[in-house]
């Protein structure tokens, strides 16, 4: 079903100029690649720091039946499929704005789910709300990365899938961590928000930097 909604849905592009394979290697090295790949690791990671561990949580926090936690299971993934609609659609308009509001919105929402996660229906709000600011980093994440290596984007775009994983991965790690360290399951949502938090900053110091190179081009560009 997948495949034949992309067949009818995607637009019909001319295909892009050859581009070496060096050329996509070299891309990589690129410190705005590398920049935009590091950015889609802590999005990942901000997400999977709590939702490796979202059905421990629900059993031990909410004291939630098996069919609560499905439930959950099926209304985050309607945020993820919420947030990535609004995502790119919002990112047409502002790849940064995008990337800091979903990153506040997951800060916001991490922080309160340390307490909403002891009631069931406040925890569905939350649920809901973090799946949506969740995904709706993925589009601006993907969007960033092909812009930063424009003119040789085949490679960069797929190892920015692998950079996803590889935040997954680092997300549960940090999970773990705070397990063992005994600091309980409402820091875990905690470590999450840190790491949105942390996104949030590369976000805004990439901006600021971007904003301050092109004020000194237009002030060379005048004198």
């Amino acid at each position: 079903v997948a495949m034949a909604a992309l067949w009818f849905a995607l637009p019909n592009l001319k295909a892009p100029p050859h581009v070496s394979v060096m050329a996509e290697i070299r891309v990589l090295g690129r410190g705005p690649v590398l920049g935009a790949l590091a950015l889609t690791v802590i999005g990942s990671g901000a997400m999977f720091t709590v939702f490796t561990y979202i059905a421990p949580i629900l059993s031990s926090e909410t004291h939630a039946s098996t069919a609560y936690i499905t439930a959950m299971l099926v209304l985050f993934g309607v945020g993820l499929t919420l947030g990535n609609l609004w995502g790119g659609k919002a990112a047409d308009r502002s790849i940064d704005r995008t990337l800091i509001v979903s990153l506040s919105v997951l800060i916001v929402v991490l922080l309160a789910f340390t307490v909403l996660m002891r009631w069931p229906l406040p925890a569905a709000v939350a649920i809901l709300i973090w799946g949506v600011a969740s995904f709706a980093l993925v589009p601006p994440l993907q969007m960033r990365v092909m812009e930063a290596a424009k003119d040789a984007p085949n490679l960069a775009s797929a190892v920015n899938i692998g950079a996803f994983n590889f935040g997954n991965a680092i997300g549960a790690a940090l999970g773990g961590v705070v397990i063992n360290a005994g600091w309980g399951y409402p820091a875990i949502s905690l470590a999450g928000a840190g790491m949105a938090g942390l996104g949030l900053l590369m976000v805004v110091g990439f901006a600021w930097r971007s904003r301050a190179r092109g004020v000194l081009a237009v002030n060379q560009a005048s004198s």
